[in-house]
């Protein structure tokens, strides 16, 4: 597997809960992010729209990390009180104490996850 792949395998679980964000393969372009809901048994998704194209593996490591922040935002929201984040990267000093070990353990993995991904020969 290519840094790319590694990456979607590391973040499996949450783009498989991820219900508008998505990872494509774009023929002549590479890897991409679409945003929008994908209804598998239709035959136009019209509401699905190119997001970012990762010109490298630490870039897509960046979008699905936000990506993750925001599933698990969604989680805990009741929790934390709050209505919402214009960057979802602000979300790492507003976690009350109840949920601050969880939240740190969890993106502390998934940072160790990436940087072993990240270091994939390819």
């Amino acid at each position: 597997m290519d840094k790319y792949e590694e990456l979607i395998a590391v973040f499996s679980e949450t783009l498989k809960q991820s219900r508008d964000y998505h990872i494509a393969y774009m023929y002549q372009v590479g890897y991409v992010s679409v945003l929008g809901l994908y209804e598998r048994d239709s035959t136009q998704n019209n509401s699905m729209k190119i997001d970012e194209v990762f010109h490298s593996p630490e870039e897509m490591a960046d979008s699905l990390l936000r990506n993750w922040r925001w599933q698990w935002f969604y989680k805990n929201r009741k929790l934390l009180g709050c209505q919402d984040f214009e960057n979802i990267c602000n979300l790492d000093n507003k976690i009350p104490d109840l949920l601050q070990e969880e939240y740190r353990q969890s993106i502390q993995i998934l940072q160790n996850k990436i940087h072993i991904a990240l270091q994939v020969e390819n």
